[in-house]
């Protein structure tokens, strides 16, 4: 069975570098291209007399090294096809390019790649050939290739060469200094990554295989899979996993200082690559192991591949701070992360618990109280519905995974677990307290848009209620309507639009059609209409809400907010008939 050509936004798979070189000069004008050699320089029209810095290699890993380009930085690149090396003609035009304008030298920054050695290598042997004062630098630290006759393969830390190497330039050092710098880092730089997925070529299906419960160790960064699968663990573990290897590699010991870098392989989310970058400090300050600096991002990626890299450079002692000088010079170059906000402040302080600064809201003991039995039995009800909502957890999350991001069961939960552990202390002798009360836990535990609803009606139900001096059923049914007014006044919605508030307001109306009726009837009428409410809102179009936003073809079944509502109605209400 043939595989399937991932779906890729390109005009073509022949085109697609070239059309990628176009856009990189649309979105920086500064820049310019050579089409016929796929180089890339700044544009310049007088000698700067310094030495200029050219890197560059296979495409697919954008922004490097195009994206890179600016002063403090590179001053030009050269790409081949994606994930082959450039061609050795392609690199003498961009090292005879950039001599014009740069008559200190240029030094070529390769990585530790065949064909990247023989196409650059002969190239730079030409130039030499030709007079051009130019050097190179093959760069190569990954741990996982460590042990190969030609050393380790280049990953992410390539791009702090073109940092470093880019601020000694405009600083005026000489090409024979920068390289001799140079050398010393890659002695002191080793990088480990994983992947989760594989890349596709453009008009190619994916590279390799991954179950989706494991992980590929020393993933490299032209699809290549790694050097063994592991299942599935945390960020946690996965930092820990890289570290462990890369700390040894370089033999840190405690009080060394680190500058990092967590290089995204083109299909991490930024969340994940923060949770990483949090993960990655964490264990270095546990192992007592300064990290002065960290940057995160796309600096060397692979396509669309999911996962990411850490590389650290050891400041040692005798380079250290040059090094980290270095790396705090300003660059132009758009693709690097850095910067005034990356510098680490020699005092910090901890992350404790925020100042409360809420506003300074009284609940009082107002409004009607309850016997000692009936507190027992709101205790009982309570209860029973938070526990029905964590059961019902998987149908509300795939209830809302038509039209919305699939979490209303996960989000209800939440709100769920804080009532049970809220009922264990509660005092329930003030419903008014307890409407409020639940309205908080709404805001901090629930969160989201939906904590934000109930946490409005639940307050406006609480107000109400407190204004009411006796347990008369009108006050409780004007207690309904404000949280129901107040759901409707901020969130938009109305009765009719497939929202909770189509639960709320059947539910309201048979209150108030039962509200002589024996207590029994009203509680079995308002749970019924509840149940109903819900029901109706599979035959609506959403006018509200996330749904409204999406095709109506998507939506097919209930709304999961209305059915939430009717679950927790129902489930109170029937406790509440079984208690009498």
């Amino acid at each position: 069975m043939a595989k399937t050509i991932t779906k890729k936004i390109i005009n073509s798979p022949e085109t697609c570098v070239d059309d990628n070189l176009l856009g990189v000069v649309a979105l920086y004008p500064s820049l310019r291209l050579h089409p016929k050699h796929k180089v890339i320089t700044i544009r310049q029209n007088v000698d700067s007399k310094r030495v200029a810095i050219l890197g560059g290699g296979g495409s697919g890993h954008e922004p490097f090294a195009a994206g890179l380009i600016g002063s403090g930085m590179l001053d030009g690149s050269v790409a081949g096809g994606v994930f082959a090396s450039p061609p050795t003609g392609h690199v003498l035009y961009g090292i005879t390019q950039l001599y014009k304008y740069n008559s200190g030298g240029v030094l070529v920054i390769l990585g530790n790649y065949t064909g990247d050695r023989l196409n650059f290598g002969k190239a730079i042997e030409k130039a030499k050939i030709s007079g051009i004062k130019v050097e190179s630098l093959i760069v190569g630290e990954d741990v996982a290739s460590s042990q190969n006759k030609t050393g380790g393969r280049s990953m992410c830390g390539e791009v702090f060469f073109y940092k470093l190497c880019g601020a000694m330039a405009v600083k005026g050092y000489d090409v024979e200094s920068i390289r001799e710098m140079a050398l010393e880092v890659n002695k002191n730089m080793a990088t480990l990554g994983v992947c989760l997925t594989a890349c596709s070529l453009p008009g190619q299906p994916p590279l390799f295989e991954i179950a989706s419960d494991e992980m590929e160790i020393g993933a490299g960064v032209h699809g290549e899979a790694g050097i063994e699968k592991r299942k599935m663990g945390t960020a946690k573990d996965i930092v820990k996993l890289i570290l462990d290897q890369v700390i040894s590699h370089l033999k840190l010991k405690q009080g060394a200082t680190v500058a990092i870098m967590i290089n995204n392989m083109g299909g991490t989310s930024i969340m994940e690559m923060n949770i990483i970058a949090a993960e990655a400090r964490q264990y270095l300050d546990r192992s007592k192991i300064r990290a002065e600096r960290i940057y995160s991002g796309h600096l060397k990626t692979s396509l669309e591949m999911q996962g990411f890299q850490i590389c650290l450079l050891h400041l040692n002692e005798i380079h250290g701070k040059l090094w980290l000088d270095l790396l705090d010079q300003p660059t132009e170059a758009v693709g690097w992360t850095g910067g005034v906000m990356s510098v680490r402040p020699t005092q910090e302080l901890e992350h404790g618990d925020e100042e409360d600064l809420q506003s300074d809201v009284h609940k009082g003991d107002a409004g009607p109280s309850l016997t000692k039995k009936d507190q027992d039995v709101i205790q009982k009800s309570l209860m029973a519905a938070a526990e029905e909502l964590v059961k019902n957890e998987e149908l509300l999350n795939r209830l809302d995974s038509g039209c919305g991001d699939g979490d209303c069961g996960i989000t209800i939960k939440k709100f769920a677990e804080a009532v049970k552990l809220y009922l264990k202390t509660a005092s329930l002798e003030y419903p008014s307290n307890v409407l409020w009360e639940l309205s908080e836990m709404a805001e901090l535990d629930m969160g989201g848009t939906s904590g934000g609803i109930y946490s409005l009606g639940l307050a406006a139900a609480s107000q109400a209620l407190a204004r009411g001096k006796t347990n008369d059923r009108n006050i409780w049914l004007s207690a309904w309507k404000s949280a129901m007014e107040a759901i409707s006044k901020y969130g938009g919605a109305e009765p009719g639009d497939r929202t909770m508030l189509d639960t709320l307001h059947n539910a309201a109306e048979a209150f108030k059609e039962n509200i002589e009726a024996d207590i029994k009837t009203i509680l079995l009428k308002i749970g019924e209409a509840a149940d109903l409410g819900a029901k109706n809102t599979g035959h609506m179009t959403a006018r509200a809400g996330r749904a409204s936003y999406v095709s109506s073809v998507y939506i097919r079944d209930e709304d999961a907010g209305a059915r939430a509502s009717a679950i927790w109605i129902k489930s109170i209400l029937t406790t509440m008939v079984d208690n009498l």
